[in-house]
C-alpha cells in the first residue's frame, strides 16, 4: 500500500478532463503556430489555420510573403489582423476574430526574436496577449556549445523582460514557441508568476514540434499557450496539421469567475 501512495504521488497531478464552458459563459479559443518560415516548405501548411478555426491565433516565423498571402486569405474568417513580418525566422502575426490594439513589440537582447504586446476585446472582456518566439538552442552568438549551455539563462532572461509589459490587472494568455519543454526556465518562470501550462494540464507529454529529417520520429513539446488565474481551462490539444515542423496547439478558456 505504500508503494502505490509512493507511486501516486511520484506521478503528480492528474490530467485535467476536458469540458464544455458553464452555462452561459462568455469562451473563447486560441492557438499558437510555428508556421515554419512563412511555410516556405509546403503552402498548404497556412490550410491548417482555417482548418482549425480557433478564434485567435498567435503566429510565429510569419514572411513578408505569407502576410500578403494571409490578409487575402482570411479577410472573412479573421477581420481582425496584425503583422510584424520580416524575413526568417522572427516574424510575427496575430489573427483575431475579436478587435485586438497593439500594446507594441518587445524587442528582445543580442537581437534575438521579438515579442508583442496586443490586447484583444473578447466575449469575456479584455484579455492580454503575448506572442513569443524564444530564441533557438543554437542562435546565441557564442558557439554551439555555448549557445546551447546558455539557453535556459537566456530564456528567463528574455521572459522576464518581456512579461514586465503586461498589467496584472487584466487576464493573459502566453503564447509562442518557445524553444524549450515544460520544464524550461521561461515556462517554470510563468508558472512561478501564477500561470497554468494548458497543454500538459490536459496531455501530458504530447508533442509540438518533430524534426523532419528523421521521419518525425525526434519530437518535443516546444510551443505552449499559458494563462493566468483570471482565465479558466477548459481544454487544450494539439492538431497534426500542416507541413511546419510544428503543430498548432489550441487552448480553450472562460472567464474565472463563472
Amino acid at each position: 500500500m505504500l508503494g502505490f501512495v509512493v507511486i501516486a504521488l511520484a506521478c503528480g497531478e492528474p490530467p485535467l478532463t476536458p469540458r464544455p464552458p458553464s452555462e452561459g459563459a462568455p469562451h473563447f479559443t486560441v492557438m499558437t503556430y510555428n508556421i515554419e518560415l512563412g511555410a516556405k516548405r509546403e503552402a498548404s501548411t497556412l490550410d491548417s489555420i482555417a482548418a482549425v478555426d480557433a478564434d485567435i491565433a498567435g503566429l510565429q516565423e510569419v514572411t513578408p510573403q505569407a502576410e500578403l498571402v494571409m490578409r487575402e486569405r482570411f479577410a472573412e474568417l479573421y477581420p481582425y489582423q496584425l503583422y510584424q513580418s520580416k524575413g526568417g525566422a522572427g516574424g510575427l502575426g496575430i489573427l483575431s476574430r475579436f478587435p485586438i490594439e497593439d500594446r507594441g513589440l518587445l524587442l528582445a537582447p543580442e537581437g534575438w526574436h521579438p515579442a508583442w504586446h496586443v490586447d484583444v476585446q473578447t466575449p469575456g472582456g479584455l484579455v492580454q496577449l503575448l506572442n513569443i518566439h524564444l530564441r533557438s538552442q543554437f542562435s546565441a552568438d557564442t558557439g554551439l556549445l555555448n549557445s546551447y549551455l546558455a539557453t535556459d539563462t537566456d530564456h528567463l532572461t528574455e521572459m522576464q523582460m518581456f512579461a514586465q509589459d503586461c498589467d496584472d490587472s487584466l487576464p493573459a494568455v502566453v503564447l509562442g514557441d518557445f524553444n524549450e519543454g515544460v520544464n524550461g526556465k521561461a515556462v517554470q518562470f510563468l508558472e512561478q508568476q501564477g500561470f497554468r501550462n494548458m497543454l500538459p494540464a490536459f496531455h501530458p507529454g504530447q508533442p509540438t514540434w518533430r524534426f523532419p529529417a528523421v521521419g518525425g520520429q525526434l519530437q518535443k513539446t516546444y510551443d505552449h499557450i499559458l494563462v493566468d488565474d483570471f482565465l479558466q481551462p477548459l481544454n487544450a490539444w494539439v492538431e497534426t496539421r500542416g507541413e511546419s515542423d510544428h503543430l498548432p496547439v489550441i487552448a480553450h478558456v472562460q472567464p474565472a469567475d463563472w
